[in-house]
């Protein structure tokens, strides 16, 4: 008999555990993952031991994943992510208490009030929630540009935004429900610099985030994201993609200037984090753990720079990834595991996280899905999750052409490994045909019927976007391909046919001036128009 989540975290934890925290609608309309683990949550469905499952406010770990004797525990916190670390904690901050008891400032902020601008700052008030209300003042059409994240730790170590390359909003995304900071293609370079007289131990610091990336392969040209520690020629650094836009999160430090580890970070609601152990870090990306290997040549790193960017010196340029955070926490020296794991339940209870969901998107494509000219992450991957519960990797990035598309598979087979019911979604073949790159129209039809064999050799279920009248050439190509049988997607969707609001890339309430990119409003279109696919996708992929 189908129960409700409610009725039955009740029945199973009554007078074990304290009261479930608010999460009123979101646990009913996600009824299938919104329960308690059963016996068959097990390894045939893909878990792991050390998994955590979160329904209803209470957080359960994987203790055995025996095929159909799978042994969930409950997990206890009574903190906050980064209580976890203690005294050890050198920056804790973002739009949410991240220490408990905490109440104060948490972000420094321009507004814009009747033409002029105002520094405003917003506070963490009684109920561990930003007071926001100061936003609803500004101008239309303008955004609060966040100058300062403080610090909650109390050791003083607030973020300042580089002078000049303040980019990075509050008010205009939210995750859960909760405000966050939120970078993006179009808010420009830039993003925080670490106070200089900030060190941490080169063998055991942590750094964690919570809330959610819109990519998952923005490092193109191995920009730092999200992470740099430390100094030039001296400095660890984490991004995503590599400089073969692969897909994979990658490491940087004194032994490896480009390490791929074999984690692919997701895009829905997570926590992601890296750990530095002696000669291993530790990283985590929802339920995905990885490792990468390697030694910094110095006992301690100084200073450094958390954002989307380069390296936080003279020379900034646009990374390609967007970061939507509700919290971000940095420790100098952690020896103890239980404590990254405490911050791991502590981040999925108060965000309201669902580590346990197991079907996958993966995104394969350029600009026009990674997000190119619109701000705050509003790619349509990212707004699709609006309709569906599912773990999303949205691997497009700028520049991308069908060879680099090629070159995302190995990550898509990672997914694809650690995930239930998958589907892609496949949107490229445009950047093929710039002078620069060379790439007659020939090979990319073949190497679009390459990657949707591949995937369909992965279980996935295709779903090839028709491409748009940007390209007439490639357009009438790819629709006839189809329909001779040489392209063989699962499904073909054309969110461009004539009739719809996308037909037309003149009219720029959907499309940018270039006349190939899409505006915010595009965006959300795109999200709209390939959803029913996405969804019959999930019905149809067996994993």
């Amino acid at each position: 008999m189908k129960q409700t989540c409610s009725v039955l975290c009740t029945v199973l934890l009554l007078g074990v555990m304290t009261p479930p925290v608010a999460y009123g609608q979101t646990c009913a309309a996600t009824a299938g993952v919104a329960r308690a683990p059963v016996a068959t949550d097990d390894a045939t469905q893909g878990y792991a031991v050390k998994d955590l499952w979160q329904a209803c406010g209470h957080v359960w770990r994987a203790a055995s994943v025996r095929p159909r004797a799978a042994r969930w525990e409950p997990v206890f916190s009574s903190g906050l992510p980064a209580d976890a670390f203690g005294q050890h904690t050198l920056f804790a901050g973002g739009t949410v208490r991240m220490v408990s008891g905490y109440t104060g400032h948490a972000l420094g902020v321009t507004l814009t009030m009747q033409g002029q601008p105002q520094n405003i700052t917003l506070d963490i008030t009684a109920d561990g929630r930003l007071d926001d209300v100061p936003l609803n003042q500004r101008d239309r059409g303008t955004y609060a540009v966040v100058t300062r994240v403080y610090d909650q730790s109390g050791q003083g170590h607030d973020l300042l935004a580089v002078p000049g390359k303040a980019v990075v909003h509050v008010g205009e995304a939210a995750v859960n429900g909760m405000p966050a900071l939120s970078w993006g293609e179009q808010n420009g370079p830039g993003g925080f610099m670490l106070p200089p007289d900030l060190h941490v131990d080169s063998e055991s610091f942590f750094f964690g985030t919570t809330g959610v990336y819109a990519s998952s392969n923005s490092g193109y040209a191995a920009y730092p994201v999200p992470l740099l520690l430390g100094e030039a020629g001296r400095a660890f650094k984490v991004y995503f993609g590599g400089y073969e836009l692969d897909g994979f999160v990658h490491l940087a430090d004194s032994t490896n200037p480009d390490q791929r580890t074999s984690l692919v970070i997701t895009n829905a609601p997570a926590t992601f984090s890296v750990w530095a152990h002696g000669a291993t870090y530790h990283l985590q990306s929802g339920n995905m753990p990885a490792v990468g290997h390697g030694r910094m040549n110095v006992p301690s790193l100084k200073g450094g720079y958390i954002g989307f960017n380069a390296d936080g010196g003279e020379w900034f340029s646009q990374g390609r990834n967007t970061g939507i955070w509700t919290g971000l926490v940095l420790a100098d020296h952690v020896n103890d595991s239980n404590a990254v794991e405490q911050f791991r339940v502590a981040a999925v209870l108060q965000g309201q996280q669902m580590p346990q969901v197991r079907p996958a998107l993966v995104v394969l494509g350029d600009s026009r899905s990674e997000g190119f000219r619109v701000a705050d992450g509003r790619n349509w991957p990212r707004l699709a999750q609006a309709y569906g519960q599912y773990q999303s990797y949205n691997l497009a990035v700028s520049g991308a052409t069908t060879r680099h598309l090629l070159g995302m598979l190995p990550a898509a087979a990672q997914v694809a490994a650690h995930s239930g019911n998958h589907v892609a979604v496949v949107f490229g073949g445009y950047n093929d045909h710039l002078s620069q790159n060379h790439i007659g129209y020939d090979e990319t039809l073949i190497n679009l019927g390459k990657v949707i064999q591949s995937l369909q050799a992965l279980r996935y279920y295709v779903v090839l976007v028709a491409e748009a009248p940007t390209d007439p050439v490639l357009r009438s190509k790819v629709m006839s391909a189809q329909a001779a049988g040489t392209l063989r997607p699962d499904t073909i969707v054309d969110p461009f046919a004539s009739g719809s609001v996308l037909s037309n890339p003149g009219n720029t309430q959907y499309w940018d001036k270039d006349f190939t990119h899409f505006t915010a409003e595009g965006q959300a279109e795109l999200a709209s128009l390939i959803w029913a696919s996405i969804k019959t996708g999930f019905a149809q992929s067996v994993h």
